[in-house]
């Protein structure tokens, strides 16, 4: 008499098999593709001219801070995937794709628009397209992030930034 339990109807469950929300190869590839990319772009950034001041973090300090992000991050994605905390919630991908489909319209109209108008106008298509119904919020924070980043580069940093059809406004 035998005590398996194992009966035409029931399968085995392997946690190496894909799961609904994607494979648990795919995600070690990505992940090994992301350590690659870090690797390689510290590589790069280590091939950079030494600062001209000690107090100066030089032009490696960014991609240096870049390409160890990405190797922390794909280690962290190489052995958390079977649990599927990366994974978007179901039901996502319309979202993502009308913020990628945002973002390449933002490229698009920075240098007509402007960067504060085309920003601002990003940022409520943004949070309209992650469920964000709030007049206050919809208003509120595009105009004080944009107002903001546009004088911090400007006044602060130096740093052009496309003016657009708002040109004569702006101070």
């Amino acid at each position: 008499m035998s005590t398996s339990t194992d009966t035409p109807t029931s399968t085995p469950v392997d946690s190496a098999t894909p799961t609904r929300d994607g494979s648990l190869l795919g995600d070690r590839i990505i992940a090994v593709i992301v350590i690659v990319l870090g690797a390689v772009v510290l590589f790069l950034a280590f091939g950079f001219p030494a600062p001209g001041q000690p107090e100066d973090p030089g032009t490696a300090a960014l991609p240096r801070l870049i390409g160890g992000a990405l190797v922390v991050l794909g280690v962290m994605l190489f052995f958390n995937c079977e649990k599927n905390i990366f994974l978007p919630e179901p039901g996502s991908r319309l979202r993502t794709g009308l913020i990628v489909v945002a973002s390449v319209a933002y490229t698009f109209a920075l240098t007509p628009l402007g960067f504060m108008l085309s920003s601002l106008i990003f940022m409520v298509f943004g949070l309209l397209i992650m469920g964000i119904r709030s007049i206050l919020r919809l208003v509120l924070v595009p105009v004080i992030i944009s107002v903001a980043v546009y004088y911090l580069f400007t006044d602060a940093l130096g740093v052009y930034l496309p003016s657009g059809i708002i040109e004569g406004i702006l101070p």
